[in-house]
């Protein structure tokens, strides 16, 4: 159903105003935000009407949670996920470049014509990262529990409690699961700047340069936490 109420925003063109057509609700802004949360209110039998003031719509559309594309069936409509392979290429202006993808003797061999060490820690640097990712993936889609101030109801005091409860046991289960060492690397790295995290890594400048960018996000202050944010989201995959 979603997606026959949005062709009715796609016939809205030429001399047809926006003011001419009534909409249940407006969105503002086409990023990946303002898509799902449209998407949903259409396919809930709602008309909406997605203003966006680029020409370009989606924004980090490639992060998608994989429930939202299941949910919305995204597939269907025609979403392909495409592996990056490189996944990156950083040049050097002494002609040498570093090539990274998803084939570890690939990225075994581009790393040690920088050096050797870091050609060893790589493949445990990406072991940890992902390790850190499962226990964090079933939180990414979890609710943080409410604290509900003001309210006296004896019934939403409860389900209050019984809501915080369930969440810090969930995120207990999985501290017990990744171990107390993982646990007090992955706390450090959560605190640590993006440069601290790579110096204790690696010792080249041009890989600790290319695993640096999954640490920039718009104008956050680079974190070492937001290296398992673009690994928790597939960071070596494209949309279409």
């Amino acid at each position: 159903m979603w997606r026959q109420q949005t062709r009715n925003l796609c016939s809205v063109t030429g001399g047809r105003s926006l003011k001419a057509e009534k909409w249940d609700a407006l969105v503002i802004g086409g990023g990946h935000n303002g898509l799902t949360a449209a998407a949903y209110l259409a396919r809930s039998g709602l008309s909406v009407a997605v203003l966006e003031h680029r020409h370009v719509i989606g924004d980090a559309a490639s992060l998608l949670r994989p429930a939202f594309i299941k949910e919305l069936e995204l597939k269907r409509h025609g979403l392909k996920m495409l592996k990056r392979s490189p996944s990156s290429f950083t040049p050097c202006l002494d002609g040498r470049y570093l090539l990274l993808g998803p084939d570890k003797e690939l990225n075994y061999s581009e790393i040690s014509k920088f050096s050797k060490r870091d050609a060893e820690a790589y493949p445990r640097y990406e072991n940890q990262l992902e390790n850190f990712c499962k226990f964090m993936d079933p939180l990414l889609d979890s609710s943080p529990p409410e604290t509900l101030q003001g309210i006296s109801s004896f019934n939403a005091r409860m389900k209050s409690k019984l809501q915080k409860s369930v969440f810090w046991a969930h995120c207990l289960r999985r501290a017990l699961v990744l171990g107390q060492k993982e646990m007090v690397d992955f706390m450090d790295l959560l605190l640590s700047p993006d440069s601290l995290v790579l110096n204790n890594w690696f010792e080249n400048d041009v890989l600790k340069a290319t695993l640096a960018m999954d640490a920039v996000i718009g104008t956050t202050d680079p974190m070492g936490f937001c290296f398992c944010n673009f690994i928790c989201n597939g960071n070596a995959v494209l949309y279409n």
